[in-house]
């Protein structure tokens, strides 16, 4: 490996490092819910908050370390997003309310829920879980409209903006049903389907990050044979 391709491999990895932690946060916290749901009696998918997993499940230190382990890996892919999108006052945006959310997930997997025979979030620790769970839904609010705006010019983001305002807009619906308690039979589908469209786009954003920024850092002539065009005509690449 020469010089130059050494360091534009560490530079690669510099860069790609924190987009990969957005990349892999979802499909850890699917894998550790999903588990650790099946092995709590009486949980459902329909029914149950995912908040309920870090209370009532035999398991509830493993559901709440995924929890804090996801926060962790939205903030430090928050950080790589604001560089990809380079660092404008919008992309701080996105970086601040991204990584408000990840502290908001991290802190509900410190503070539980209070436990579901109880009316309301009573105790303190009830209080927090129920404010920072707010500030979640909040924080990715505002990021996927600040990532619109970010990227709607942006032609390698083509067609981002509009899936991140519709899902922003779906997302509100849900949660106000949510909130208006519609059917306590689902109220576990309806809080997976309001959290989980955001949650849906940062994967696919952090996909898409990941891609461009392999792309930046890919030789002239390996990114021409990848689109089949030759790097010095710019045309299609001689046949052999």
């Amino acid at each position: 490996m020469s010089g130059e391709s050494q360091v534009r491999w560490m530079t690669g990895l510099v860069s790609r490092w924190p987009l990969l932690c957005g990349a892999v946060a979802l499909p850890l916290l699917l894998v550790i819910t999903f588990f650790i749901a099946l092995f709590t009696p009486g949980y459902s998918h329909l029914s149950d908050t995912v908040s309920r997993l870090g209370r009532d499940s035999p398991y509830a230190g493993v559901m709440n370390a995924g929890l804090m382990a996801y926060g962790l890996l939205v903030i430090v892919f928050a950080w790589g997003l604001y560089r990809q999108l380079g660092r404008s006052r919008t992309a701080r945006v996105v970086w601040l309310s991204l990584g408000v959310a990840g502290l908001g997930v991290l802190l509900v997997g410190i503070f539980r829920v209070d436990p579901e025979s109880a009316s309301g979030a009573t105790s303190l620790e009830g209080i927090l879980h129920a404010v920072f769970s707010q500030l979640i839904f909040i924080g990715l609010l505002v990021w996927m409209i600040a990532f619109a705006r970010a990227v709607y010019l942006d032609r390698a983001w083509a067609g981002f903006a509009q899936v991140s305002v519709a899902a922003a807009a779906v997302s509100v619906i849900l949660s106000l049903i949510y909130r208006l308690d519609v059917s306590k039979t689902l109220e576990g589908l309806v809080e997976r389907a309001f959290f989980g469209l955001p949650l849906i786009l940062l994967e696919m954003v952090s996909l898409r990050a990941l891609w461009l920024a392999k792309a930046r850092v890919m030789p002239a002539s390996a990114m021409a044979r990848r689109q089949g065009t030759s790097p010095d005509s710019g045309g299609p690449a001689a046949g052999r």
